[in-house]
C-alpha cells in the first residue's frame, strides 16, 4: 500500500501525488499538491495499478480513488471550504 495526497473539486478527483517511501533520497526540486479555493485535500492509502500510460487508465484509478473517498465517508456531507468574512 502507498500513502497519496489526493484533491477533489465538486467531488470529482482533480489530482493524485504518491509519496515518497519513507527513507527515499531525494534528489532535485520538490513539487508537492496544494489544494486550491473550492477544492479538499485527502490523505489516503492505495494500491498502485500496473499502468497510468493513457487517459482510459488514469479515468479508472481517478474512479476508483473517488468510490474509496465516497466509502471512508458514509454519511457526512461534502466539507466545503469556509468563506472568508469581510
Amino acid at each position: 500500500m502507498n500513502t497519496a495526497t489526493v484533491i477533489t473539486e465538486d467531488g470529482r478527483v482533480v489530482g493524485v501525488q504518491v509519496d515518497l517511501p519513507a527513507g527515499s533520497r531525494r534528489i532535485g526540486p520538490v513539487a508537492m499538491l496544494r489544494a486550491g479555493p473550492a477544492q479538499t485535500l485527502h490523505r489516503v492509502e492505495l494500491e498502485l495499478p500496473a499502468s497510468l500510460a493513457t487517459a482510459d487508465e488514469i479515468e479508472r484509478f481517478h474512479a476508483g480513488i473517488a468510490k474509496q473517498l465516497a466509502s471512508d465517508a458514509p454519511g457526512k456531507s461534502k466539507s466545503k471550504p469556509a468563506k472568508a468574512r469581510k
